[in-house]
């Protein structure tokens, strides 16, 4: 029996050190003591996510806060989700201000992090006109997600001219479900859009690309009923 315990042992140790990537991580370590940023970030990461580490919250905060007072967006944004779930201590403060730092150095993922805050009183006080901005900014950075959601506001505020403007942009960002709204809004003439085949067809063909069966089934019955 007690050989049995010895053998397992053994094995729980093997599996566990064999999941270690310390080579990665001495990369990574002497990289960022020599001030590269995106090495501190990544090994940041690691310590956050127990990616070939051990996971120590401690040292991914603390690896993120020097890439972060360096100037490096990114890690701003990755500090600020750790004060918002807890990981580095619950502080909606804290996360806020992290964001704010990344998003004034155009990082799209602290910008549309503001605009939930902002969106959901989280942390402040409810503003919309703030969150709006925040969103719009992620958006202009290539956040797709937050030009898909200000779709979706202006929308239901009526204002079909932005709604379909957003929408456009988070298509051209691969998000394929404002795809199919314009593809359905161009072949039904609606929500401040005139009828439009062609176009219906080509925001089919994008969202079909990226995967949405149904859109593929739509431009098969388009092109059926023009030949007809």
């Amino acid at each position: 029996m007690k050989k049995a315990v010895f053998v397992m042992s053994i094995l729980i140790l093997t599996v566990t050190l064999s999941a270690l990537d310390f080579e990665r991580e001495s990369m990574y370590q002497n990289e960022c003591d020599t001030g590269n940023l995106t090495s501190c970030l990544l090994l940041g990461t690691m310590y956050h996510t127990g990616d070939g580490v051990n996971q120590n919250f401690s040292h991914a905060k603390q690896l993120y806060t020097k890439a972060c007072d360096a100037g490096l967006a990114e890690a701003c944004s990755h500090l600020g989700f750790m004060y918002e779930s807890g990981h580095a201590g619950l502080s909606f403060e804290k996360a806020i201000d992290a964001y704010e730092k990344a998003c004034g150095l155009n990082d799209a993922e602290g910008c549309a992090n503001l605009g939930r805050f902002y969106e959901n009183g989280k942390g402040v006080a409810i503003d919309m006109d703030e969150a709006v901005a925040y969103y719009d900014k992620a958006c202009d950075n290539g956040n797709g997600e937050s030009c898909a959601h200000l779709a979706l506001m202006y929308e239901d505020a009526q204002d079909y001219i932005s709604a379909v403007d957003y929408y456009e942009k988070a298509c051209n960002t691969g998000e394929v479900d404002a795809c199919v709204a314009l593809g359905v809004m161009y072949y039904n003439g609606s929500h401040g859009t005139s009828q439009d085949e062609q176009k219906a067809l080509d925001f089919f063909q994008k969202a079909c690309t990226l995967g949405d069966e149904k859109s593929c089934q739509n431009i098969t019955i388009i092109n059926s009923s023009v030949k007809q």
